[in-house]
């Protein structure tokens, strides 16, 4: 039946053309932000310049090389043991410090295991490249321990450190950046105003009164009273003010000018109009004192006004009019066959029902509020409080979602989001001290590389720190609190009637 509607009326009601923008722009943020990541893998590759001889006073930042004759044990790792220290010789047996990524390459292993065994074949030496780095105060504390235990003699204090090791190491985990790579980190940041970009114009679309209304009017007006109303605005009575969305068909005002309504003459008490700074509205009083906006006009200056008021008084004048009209008239077979048995508000509650529930969306809904609920559940367990009351705000924030997207909340919708709100609980526990340690761990390093360490080692740095007490402890005290303050929310569900 939408398709024997007129454009017009299909421009009215559709509320969500917007969508296609927002989606748009969302693609576009994944867009840039698996080019930046391709980029990543792809600057991580050969560096396009020519190592300098490592020294250890040349400074920072400098790509260097170091040729290693010998090269003994780890004698320090950083907080995640992915990255290694070692003392590195070169061939006039002078050491060196050097950090490595993850485990030795085998023409390393050689080199160290010469150090260690008799051997009289002299391996090939080894060539590491990397960037300068300055050697941090506890790189040094453990340097000089393991150096004075491994060759059982003071030699190296806090003094002569410098002369033994200098004052900087080879950090082989870095290397010069790519030309490519020099775009990552442009690419990351436009994916990310993109993304909350989009993020902001869908929030503000979404809870837009406009919306609202639109969404209201849909809901009490059948498609068939819609295409009725659509076969008015065609006929050559109708008076249609196009700049200001506004038409005066035979029975109905047909306004968009604030939200799609549909108005029957007789519903209206009065017609006014109100100036409030530059934004000049023609309103309409329904029965029970509801308000409606016919015509919103912006400007400032007696011109504007003079033109505003003129278009206004017309307006009225036809609207007293037709109301006259209709008083005089008898209507339709076809208008009392759809009105002489009950008033239209009511049958706005019955085209509701009418309406059946859309489980998928409703589901989808349901998930987003839920999840909106765990970000606030994550921030007021960061800020030290107790997270649980945010239980309340997950289920309503679910039970909004389901119903916005899900045209109407039955019993099942509601079972459905006290499910999804029991799971999403449990995940924003775990979120919550996954963050917690994430702060923790960023004290030491700061970088994607450690979030991701530490939520792939989730299981095992929470056993290590013995946490998961305080974990089942403050899950329990969330789902008590979440269950009592949503006790009443919970009762209603219960009680809601199944949907046919």
């Amino acid at each position: 039946m939408n398709n024997q509607m007129s454009g017009k009326m299909k421009r009215m009601i559709r509320l969500y053309r917007w969508a296609i923008p927002v989606a748009l722009v969302y693609c576009m943020a994944f867009s840039f932000l698996f080019a930046g990541a391709a980029f990543k893998l792809l600057g991580g590759g050969v560096p396009q310049t020519d190592p300098e001889k490592f020294n250890v006073y040349g400074g920072a930042d400098i790509y260097s090389s170091l040729e290693g004759r010998m090269m003994t044990f780890e004698f320090a790792s950083d907080f995640k043991e992915t990255n290694h220290y070692y003392f590195v010789y070169d061939e006039e047996s002078l050491p060196y410090i050097i950090q490595v990524h993850g485990n030795l390459s085998k023409e390393a292993l050689k080199i160290q295991s010469y150090l260690y065994e008799d051997s009289k074949e002299e391996p090939e030496p080894v060539s590491f490249y990397g960037i300068a780095a300055p050697i941090e105060e506890n790189i040094r504390k453990y340097a000089i321990e393991s150096y004075n235990e491994m060759w059982e003699e003071d030699l190296v204090t806090e003094d002569n450190f410098s002369d033994y090791f200098g004052e900087y190491y080879l950090d082989t985990t870095r290397k010069p950046e790519s030309p490519v790579s020099k775009n990552v980190s442009l690419l990351f940041l436009w994916s990310a105003m993109l993304a909350l970009a989009a993020t902001a114009y869908l929030a503000a679309k979404l809870t837009d009164p406009r919306l609202k209304k639109s969404r209201a009017t849909l809901k009490a007006w059948t498609e068939e009273k819609l295409l009725f109303v659509d076969r008015q605005l065609a006929q050559p009575g109708t008076s249609a003010y196009e700049k200001e969305k506004l038409y005066l068909t035979q029975d109905y005002i047909v306004t968009n000018a604030e939200g799609f309504e549909i108005l029957p003459y007789q519903s209206i008490e009065r017609i006014f109009h109100t100036v409030a700074g530059p934004n000049m509205r023609l309103m309409a009083e329904s029965s029970g004192q509801k308000y409606h906006t016919l015509i919103l006009t912006k400007g400032t200056g007696s011109k504007k006004k003079e033109a505003f008021q003129e278009l206004a008084d017309r307006i009225k004048r036809k609207i007293e009019d037709r109301k006259e009209e209709q008083l005089r008239d008898t209507l339709t077979s076809e208008i009392l066959t759809d009105f002489k048995t009950e008033d239209w508000r009511a049958e706005a509650a019955a085209s509701l029902e009418e309406k059946g529930t859309r489980l998928i969306p409703g589901i989808v809904g349901a998930l987003i509020g839920a999840l909106i609920g765990a970000a606030l559940w994550v921030l007021i367990g960061q800020i030290g409080f107790i997270a649980g009351i945010a239980g309340f705000v997950m289920l309503k924030l679910s039970l909004g979602g389901f119903e916005k997207l899900g045209r109407r909340l039955d019993k099942r919708g509601a079972i459905i989001c006290l499910f999804i709100t029991a799971g999403m609980i449990f995940g924003a526990n775990l979120l919550d001290y996954g963050v917690s340690m994430t702060r923790a761990y960023f004290e030491f390093e700061a970088s994607f590389e450690t979030m991701a360490y530490v939520f792939s080692n989730f299981g095992k740095l929470m056993s290590e720190m013995d946490m998961w007490k305080g974990f089942f402890v403050d899950l329990a005290i969330g789902y008590g609190l979440s269950v009592w303050s949503s006790l009443g929310a919970i009762r209603a569900i219960m009680s809601m009637q199944v949907s046919e």
